[in-house]
């Protein structure tokens, strides 16, 4: 796992962690490098391979 893209305003790189599954479809997990104790579990987004479009998509 790689960390990805430029620290946030609040200083905190993300990292994304792919997933691959056998018998279902794969997952990726934004989620910080190191947060807080108290926000590890809840500063995080997971999305199934195929619900998520490429950035230049969007714009």
């Amino acid at each position: 796992m790689i960390p990805t893209g430029e620290p946030s305003e609040r200083g905190q790189l993300i990292r994304a962690t792919i997933v691959e599954y056998d018998d279902k479809v794969d997952e990726c997990t934004l989620h910080p490098v190191a947060p807080d104790d108290d926000k590890q579990i809840t500063e995080w987004v997971t999305a199934q391979q195929g619900s998520y479009v490429s950035l230049d998509a969007c714009r």
